[in-house]
């Protein structure tokens, strides 16, 4: 059922180049949003938030917070995209479901590619974060490889999760009931600015309930690889639950698409 011979992977290749280079004109513009929301934060809770009593420690903790949330905004905007090419018959996406490639692929073009640019735009939030922090940023902890493993991984589920909700929405009207009903509380009850931990030492039945979200794996999967991990959820657990939401929302993202577009 998903499988693609050498020829349908030559095509579903040269998708994702042409959908690359349609974005490169936009990766500067986009990376200096992500900096200057970064930048907001770092510069509120890093240092004037800090003299109001709150640790010091809340600039670092902010700075991991944004670099492992950042790649999840891109391709929930990009569903606007996705949603108008669905409704008009004469759309990119209508003709790419005409080429000599199974149709899913398609669709999971759109997740990749979403994802790949989420994680462009996150590149730079370390190291900018470090930049304005300085010394205030200790790396001790710090792993290079489990922190951009766990990005990789929170921006496929972004870019399969977007796919997921543009399959169900009908038309651009209903695109601000998505941010005020799902983005916002599930990006803002996850742990934006305190951790899975905290929550639960407050209201244990609602730090459960967020175990539901997959936005908690992502940002405490991020803050386990970057600061102190006894303070955060253990981070395999949160790789694997990225994992496991990726694959449950691609899934039926793809299904969705297919049968909404009437496609084999």
């Amino acid at each position: 059922m998903f499988s693609l011979n050498l020829s349908q992977l030559q095509t579903f290749w040269q998708l994702l180049v042409s959908n690359f280079h349609t974005f490169k004109p936009r990766i500067v513009d986009q990376m200096i949003n992500g900096l200057l929301w970064a930048g907001i934060n770092i510069m509120v809770f890093g240092y004037i938030m800090t003299t109001r009593g709150i640790s010091a420690d809340y600039g670092p903790f902010i700075v991991v917070t944004i670099a492992s949330v950042q790649g999840f905004f891109i391709p929930v905007h990009n569903v606007i995209l996705l949603v108008s090419d669905m409704n008009d018959q004469g759309s990119n996406l209508h003709y790419e479901l005409t080429l000599p490639t199974p149709q899913w692929s398609v669709f999971v073009k759109y997740a990749l590619a979403n994802a790949y640019q989420g994680f462009i735009t996150t590149l730079l939030m370390i190291p900018f974060g470090k930049l304005m922090l300085g010394a205030k940023f200790n790396l001790h902890y710090f792993s290079f490889f489990k922190f951009y493993f766990l990005i990789v991984l929170t921006c496929l589920f972004s870019g399969f999760f977007a796919l997921f909700l543009a399959s169900r929405i009908k038309d651009l009207f209903k695109i601000s009931n998505m941010w005020q009903r799902i983005i916002f509380p599930l990006w803002f009850l996850a742990g934006f600015q305190f951790s899975w931990k905290n929550l639960y030492d407050i209201a244990p039945t609602l730090a459960y309930l967020n175990l539901c979200n997959p936005l908690t794996y992502a940002l405490e999967g991020g803050r386990a690889a970057a600061l102190n991990p006894a303070l955060s959820l253990p981070y395999w657990r949160c790789v694997i639950m990225l994992i496991g939401f990726t694959i449950l929302f691609g899934y039926l993202g793809v299904m969705n698409l297919k049968k909404r577009l009437d496609c084999l």
